[in-house]
């Protein structure tokens, strides 16, 4: 019977898949001929067969080539992140030789700008506003800003290889441009590995490596091409690695493909991204990576596929409603009202709606979207997205769907009572987002385990002091309860309250605590469901536990825990 839960997982990732193709394709507008004829041009280069091989493959393959080609999707996030890994993995190498990057968000004609914001010269707004960001480019600055990070702090050269027309160019001319440049380079740094990013239809056969291929024959320069989260072969992986984080996949001679994404995640950024386009340019954040934390910023670099958007962009109701209805066929839950009748849904100036909560459940909901970019709370029945991201979506729709189901309460008067219900609600939440996105990570005991055990005896100041502190508190309480309310014992009705050590009064390091509480308590769920070995019957009756008193969420936070061990 568990086996068709893993069946049921890949039906909903196809039924996800097929909505968000066709509303990408209806995003984009009337077809172009020549965009038409790239995207067959790409299919065709594409490999019939794919083999799962260990990363350290890809990067034996690397060292046999001075050019690396990575296929971006510029609109989605995941295929950045893909390129900042393995760009980060060569460089993590104590043998690793010069590297030069070289990437189609920025033309030619503004490296001096480039070489400015490297040096630190000007700032990131500097920088947006000389180069015309908006119009020259326009994907989400916050995306690429990592990889631009890294190699500042590296002391990287970063090479515009973008036309001073850009995407009113063919691809074709754009291909010429690209293919002379990195030429240029690799003929003045022999010893340099270069690392290009580049739109995928530029890496169809007859396009990129073709032109290279060309322009350097007597040199003989070869490539190495790496595909991201294409379709077909993300569907033809083995159903027990969906929930792989990062799956790196051999085509065959010098061709790759990483997949760290569902392949409806990336069409949903696309249309996203067509409807703000529409609409005009996005404003972008300014804020700069202080150099002392950028590294730590850069490992905790979520995986999320979105960018910021503004309330007159997106209908949040219309969203929440489809990834609801989704979340209530995969666990075959009947809901009474969609999460618009049953929640208000917020986005921007907020004032108003928190007037009418009391000051505790106002400031947490402040806090809590401070945090995680939205907040949802039982106690007004209200649904604050300050950052509009798909796992953010899919977050609050668990959530949602577990809070109306079980009657959750949020008791301001007692605390234990509130971290209860907290740790459930971060832990429905964590399901359904990682139900819809099986490749999202989530801390298991043995990281934490191992992250304890690097820090041991090392001197943290701040916030890492912080961390370690709640990390050690994590494993702690998480022993705890699974010996003390165990779904075995005997008396449910009497379960042991919390000692209060447990459960600190500080609201950043309380709330990662249930966070973390949290994700110890569903990722072990989510790979028992994606492998075949518990069904979606015993999580539906998680959802439909009456969880009104106290005691209940504690059994029911028990009956998680034992669902997963």
């Amino acid at each position: 019977m568990a086996s068709s839960a893993k069946q049921q997982l890949l039906k909903l990732q196809k039924s996800m898949y097929q909505r968000a193709l066709e509303e990408a394709r209806e995003s984009a507008g009337v077809d172009n001929e020549s965009i038409s004829g790239y995207q067959v041009a790409f299919n065709e280069s594409l490999p019939p067969k794919a083999t799962s091989i260990p990363a350290r493959k890809l990067l034996e393959a690397i060292d046999t080539q001075q050019i690396v080609l990575f296929g971006d999707f510029h609109s989605h996030k995941q295929s950045q992140r893909a390129f900042l890994r393995i760009l980060r993995m060569y460089l993590n190498r104590p043998d690793h030789g010069p590297v030069i990057v070289f990437m189609e968000m920025f033309r030619t004609e503004d490296q001096y700008l480039i070489d400015d914001w490297l040096t630190g010269k000007i700032s990131d707004h500097e920088l947006l506003e000389a180069i015309d960001y908006d119009h020259t480019w326009g994907f989400p600055w916050n995306n690429y800003r990592p990889i631009l990070e890294i190699c500042k702090y590296q002391n990287l050269k970063i090479i515009g290889i973008n036309t001073k027309r850009g995407g009113k160019d063919s691809l074709a001319t754009r291909d010429d441009h690209a293919a002379s440049l990195i030429i240029e380079h690799a003929s003045k740094n022999a010893s340099s590995k270069i690392f290009c990013m580049i739109g995928e239809f530029h890496l169809a056969d007859t396009h990129l490596p073709e032109a290279i291929a060309k322009k350097s024959a007597e040199a003989g320069l070869k490539t190495v091409r790496v595909f991201s989260n294409v379709d077909k072969y993300y569907f033809g992986l083995d159903p027990d690695k969906i929930h792989h984080r990062d799956e790196y996949l051999s085509l065959g001679g010098r061709d790759f493909c990483v997949i760290n994404s569902p392949p409806w995640i990336k069409w949903q950024s696309q249309s996203l991204w067509e409807e703000i386009r529409r609409l005009g340019p996005i404003k972008y954040l300014e804020d700069a990576i202080a150099p002392d934390d950028v590294e730590a910023d850069l490992d905790t670099w979520e995986d999320d596929d979105t960018m910021l958007y503004n309330e007159d962009m997106l209908d949040l109701d219309y969203h929440l409603d489809h990834i609801q209805k989704q979340l209530s066929e995969f666990f075959k839950l009947k809901t009474a009202k969609k999460p618009s009748e049953q929640f208000h849904i917020m986005h921007g100036n907020i004032d108003d709606d928190l007037a009418g909560l009391n000051e505790p459940a106002s400031n947490l909901m402040l806090s809590e979207a401070s945090i995680e970019g939205y907040s949802v709370s039982y106690a007004s029945n209200l649904v604050y997205m300050q950052d509009v991201t798909i796992n953010n979506l899919a977050a609050s729709a668990g959530q949602i769907l577990f809070g109306s189901l079980a009657k959750l309460n949020e008791d301001f008067e007692n605390d234990e009572s509130l971290f209860v219900t907290h740790c459930l609600k971060f832990t429905f939440g964590y399901i359904a987002n990682k139900i819809l996105n099986p490749r999202l990570p989530m801390h298991t005991t043995r990281q934490l385990e191992s992250y304890l055990l690097s820090a041991k005896g090392r001197r943290l100041i701040g916030s890492m002091r912080e961390r370690r502190r709640t990390v050690q508190a994590t494993l702690k309480l998480f022993d705890w309860i699974k010996e003390h309310w165990s779904p075995k014992t005997q008396d449910l009705k009497n379960l042991k309250r919390i000692p209060r050590e447990f459960i600190t009064t500080n609201f950043e390091s309380n709330h990662e605590l249930a966070r973390n509480l949290a994700q110890l308590v569903a990722e072990p769920i989510c790979r028992a469901l994606t492998r075949g070995k518990i069904d979606t019957v015993d999580l539906q009756r998680c959802f439909q536990r009456n969880c009104e008193k106290p005691n209940d969420a504690k059994s029911t936070l028990s009956q998680l825990l034992a669902l997963g061990n």
